[in-house]
């Protein structure tokens, strides 16, 4: 897959060779080159500094990272590019902190929920998988289905938790 660096930007890369996913990094003059605070609920989209040329019959699909997702609260937004664009990609993160009060050893804190998002940083990643282009056919109820599975209409929970 190639790729073109449109801003000052860190080149993606593997985590290492066995990663799945392909790091994307926040450009180093984003925001003049200035930590952001984003705040909680806070959703913002960065450009990333590359444009990216999607094989025929594939998708870059943005993923989180986990160790941004678990440990900043931040979970990626907008998370397909198509083939066909051509654009600069952006990078959509969500904040998912709240702000909240809390008493430790016995002293109040209020937590604020502001998340730091810094320039240079690796903010998500994009893992190249193949499409299948099938058109949706609209057909009737009754012959949606070629024959009934086990689980039927079963929905949420429908097949037990053991």
């Amino acid at each position: 897959m190639k790729f073109a660096k449109t801003r000052d930007v860190k080149t993606p890369t593997r985590g290492t060779a066995a990663s799945a996913g392909i790091d994307l990094f926040i450009p180093t003059d984003w925001n003049g080159g200035e930590p952001l605070d984003l705040q909680p609920g806070g959703n913002i989209l960065i450009p990333s500094g590359i444009k990216v040329n999607v094989p025929a019959g594939h998708a870059l699909i943005a993923f989180n990272k986990s160790g941004v997702a678990s440990k900043k609260g931040l979970i990626v937004g907008a998370c397909v590019i198509d083939e066909d664009y051509q654009g600069e990609v952006h990078l959509n993160v969500i904040n998912t902190n709240q702000e909240f009060d809390t008493t430790r050893d016995g002293v109040y804190f209020i937590d604020s929920g502001f998340v730091k998002i810094t320039p240079g940083e690796k903010l998500l990643q994009c893992i190249l998988l193949p499409v299948n282009y099938a058109m949706p056919i609209e057909v009737t109820e009754e012959n949606l289905y070629e024959e009934e599975t086990t689980r039927g209409s079963g929905g949420f929970g429908s097949t037990g938790v053991e």
